[in-house]
C-alpha cells in the first residue's frame, strides 16, 4: 500500500470511530482480536507498515463497516454512492486481492489459475467442484483400516 493512500484510510477510520463511538479497544475486540488497539493506533497515526488484506478486513469487521468501502479509502478510491453496484456485495475482491498476493508468491497457484481462466463457465464448475472435493478429502481424518 502506498504512502500516499494511508492519510486517506487514517481519516476514514477516524471519521467512522467518531460516528460510532468507538475506542480503539472496542475496535480491536469486535475484530475478534484479529487487530489490537495498539495497530488500530498506528493506522489512525499513519504509521502502520505493510496493511495486508487480513488487516484490512479485520479492521472492517472491527469497525462494522463494507470490507470495499475500507478498501476504498486504504487505496485512495472515490466512494461509489447510489448506484446499483455500490449496493453490490463486494467481498469478491477481497478475495481477488487475496488470490492475486498468493499467485506472486507461489507459481504452481499462478499455474493453477493461468489455465482456470482460459475454461468455459461450465468447466470452471466441474473443476470448483473437484477443487473442493479434494479439499474436504485433506480435511478428512484418516479412518484406520482392519487388519484380516
Amino acid at each position: 500500500m502506498s504512502k500516499a493512500s494511508k492519510p486517506e484510510l487514517s481519516r476514514y477510520v477516524e471519521r467512522v470511530m467518531k460516528e460510532k463511538h468507538l475506542s480503539r479497544r472496542d475496535v480491536s475486540l469486535r475484530s475478534g482480536g484479529e487487530i489490537t488497539d495498539s495497530y488500530v493506533s498506528a493506522i489512525l497515526s499513519g504509521s502502520a507498515k505493510n496493511l495486508s488484506i487480513d488487516k484490512l478486513k479485520a479492521l472492517a469487521h472491527g469497525l462494522r463497516v463494507r470490507e470495499m468501502s475500507l478498501i476504498r479509502a486504504a487505496f485512495g478510491l472515490s466512494e461509489e454512492r447510489d448506484t446499483p453496484r455500490a449496493t453490490d456485495d463486494h467481498s469478491h475482491n477481497l478475495l481477488l486481492l487475496d488470490i492475486t498476493k498468493k499467485t506472486l508468491i507461489s507459481y504452481d497457484i499462478a499455474e493453477i489459475v493461468e489455465e482456470v481462466v482460459k475454461l468455459n463457465p461450465a468447466e470452471r464448475a466441474v473443476v470448483l467442484q473437484y477443487v473442493k472435493r479434494v479439499g474436504k478429502a485433506d480435511r478428512k481424518p484418516q479412518r484406520k483400516r482392519k487388519s484380516v
